[in-house]
């Protein structure tokens, strides 16, 4: 499941952050007009590639599909590198083919940035960043115009794309920390603009796989008894509850926070003890532990995503439980 769900952040992270030496970063409302065409014509968009995905000392390759078909968007990554792994997206529905030919299914809503995105996402990033020109350049062999968006405050890191003028695809992405060290990055060593969409070029390349055998996917049932109750007193400008209820289940209490570029989710959960408290980080994504009494029980605080270790670590301070 872990392995699903990271080979599908692949295709819907919105290619992330700052910008390699000197660029052009003044404040330019036609930066925001390329990000804006972004959110509506990339969706749409018909193509195939190959995308280095590098994270920390870890890199790898991916062959992607993508497509639209009867107004829902259509994906297939394949991983070309160590074992095979494949995931293919059909609108809402995500099937995860692992190395043994088993398939997964798994519903994914909304977090892909080549998903149609409201307006009113650019009114939630500009309460947190400021967009930047980087200016023209070509990559895969296509042009592209560079775009950067430059966080107001501490609590992020920066964010920056280079879009085909073309097809407004991000083409590579950065995320990249204040103190300049590139975190993850994303980037196309080949790109196809497609006319027509093709059934087969999404069927899995994974000889033996059948998605129609996938197992539908659980429902977490919970009762009222089974909820704790806790808030956020502290969070970063532009970030915004995902989560449709206050509420979260007690043994897998999670809620998802999003700025309209990166997520954070925050765990909350009953512990016998408390162990393993501190900060981790690995490549993009930041781990930050903290334990607190509540009516004579430990919690456990988990803070994970991409965002400052510093962020992070105030987040689970301002852990309120109720």
């Amino acid at each position: 499941m872990l392995r699903c769900i990271i080979a599908f952040y692949i295709a819907s992270v919105s290619w992330l952050a700052l910008a390699d030496g000197e660029t052009n970063t003044n404040a330019s409302p036609t930066a925001q007009s390329f990000y804006e065409q972004m959110l509506t014509r990339a969706p749409n968009a018909m193509y195939e590639g190959i995308f280095i995905h590098q994270a920390g000392n870890q890199t790898q390759s991916v062959e992607i599909v993508h497509g639209t078909q009867d107004d829902a968007i259509w994906e297939r990554l394949l991983h070309l590198d160590g074992p095979t792994r494949e995931v293919i997206r059909r609108g809402e529905a995500l099937y995860c083919i692992h190395p043994d030919k088993s398939v997964e299914q798994v519903q994914q809503k909304g977090n892909s940035p080549f998903a149609k995105t409201e307006s009113s996402n650019i009114r939630q990033l500009t309460k947190a960043y400021e967009f930047r020109s980087l200016g023209k350049q070509r990559i895969a062999g296509r042009m592209v115009e560079g775009i950067q968006l430059a966080p107001k405050d501490a609590s992020r890191h920066f964010y920056q794309l280079w879009l085909d003028t073309e097809t407004m695809v991000p083409l590579r992405t950065e995320l990249v920390s204040r103190q300049g060290q590139v975190l993850e990055r994303y980037q196309f060593s080949y790109f196809a603009p497609k006319t027509e969409f093709i059934q087969e070029r999404f069927e899995p390349r994974t000889k033996g796989a059948v998605l129609a055998q996938a197992d539908k996917p659980e429902v977490l049932k919970t009762t009222q008894k089974d909820v704790l109750e806790w808030r956020l007193n502290w969070i970063p400008v532009g970030f915004e509850d995902e989560a449709s209820t206050g509420y979260a289940p007690k043994l897998s209490a999670r809620r998802i926070y999003s700025d309209g570029i990166v997520m954070f989710s925050v765990y909350v959960e009953q512990v016998e003890k408390a162990l393993d408290e501190g900060t981790a980080q690995s490549g993009p994504t930041v781990l930050a532990v903290q334990h607190k009494q509540w009516h004579g029980q430990t919690h456990r605080i988990t803070v994970v995503g991409e965002i400052p270790a510093a962020t992070a670590q105030r987040i689970a301070q301002s852990v309120e439980l109720l």
